[in-house]
């Protein structure tokens, strides 16, 4: 037998193994890399896609009130009870309380019981009342 069957393996192939699993482990830190930039990008893109719905719906209610802003009607609806504005020639009447106008007193909230301490708890556990 040769010196190099007793051995197992000539130098030379287990130089070209050492260098295949260097490759391979360099391939493998590659791909994982690789997966998660692409779970971070789904996760970004999930995100943006909601923020996006958002925008649209926001930019539908703004042009349905951009929309009523020119209807004469809503205008002039708006003015007067919200804005409190009268036409020329109008007179703006705000109702105002008479004196003897008591306004009705907000409930007066009533205060949790305060949580038993732990040594309380021990003494009626143990004792009773």
């Amino acid at each position: 037998m040769s010196e190099g069957q007793k051995r197992g393996r000539p130098p030379l192939a287990r130089a070209w193994i050492a260098f295949l699993a260097v490759v391979g482990i360099l391939i493998l830190g590659d791909l994982n890399r690789r997966m998660s930039d692409a779970r971070r990008l789904e996760r970004d893109a999930d995100f943006l896609a909601t923020e996006v719905a958002a925008l649209e719906r926001d930019e539908l209610r703004l042009q349905t009130q951009i929309v009523q802003a020119d209807n004469d009607v809503v205008v002039e609806r708006w003015a007067r009870m919200q804005a409190k504005l009268a036409r020329d020639g109008e007179v703006l009447i705000v109702p105002i309380p008479v004196g003897g106008y008591v306004e009705p007193a907000l409930p007066t909230p009533t205060p949790f019981p305060m949580p038993p301490t732990r040594l309380e708890v021990w003494r009626l556990l143990l004792f009773g009342d």
